[in-house]
């Protein structure tokens, strides 16, 4: 996969796909559904939805009908954490300054308090990535 930025549009896309319970896929009708009251065309959308496609970000999952036709759904071939990844990276921030990136994180909550079941939550997640890590 290219690893290439989303633009403002993309990512609203995205945005709209990553919050999709059980990973729905949705068509263009769906975005503009979602869409509403923003100021976002369906030319627009069709256009970010390619753009997506080019990239490697989304995916088309399959048809559905619409009135005398069948339209697209489309779904997310990256997960918001992946996206994430590619941001950092491309900001010049690697896999060597995770430690400090996720002290970071936890130096940054809105409202600073701790949360000793949050915390120890990503003391199991992490000790996962580190048997990961060990075993190859």
């Amino acid at each position: 996969m290219k690893k290439v930025l989303m633009d403002k549009r993309e990512q609203r896309i995205m945005q709209l796909l990553w919050e999709q319970e059980n990973g729905e896929a949705l068509s263009v009708a769906d975005f503009e559904r979602l869409f509403a009251g923003e100021k976002i065309s369906r030319p627009t959308i069709f256009k970010a939805l390619q753009s997506l496609m080019e990239k490697g970000y989304v995916s088309v999952a399959g048809l559905e009908p619409a009135g005398t036709v069948y339209a697209r759904k489309y779904e997310p071939q990256i997960t918001r954490e992946e996206y994430a990844a590619v941001v950092l990276q491309k900001n010049g921030i690697g896999s060597a300054s995770l430690g400090s990136l996720a002290l970071a994180m936890l130096g940054n909550e809105k409202d600073g308090k701790r949360d000793e079941n949050k915390d120890a939550e990503l003391i199991r997640e992490l000790e996962e990535i580190i048997e990961r890590i060990r075993k190859g």
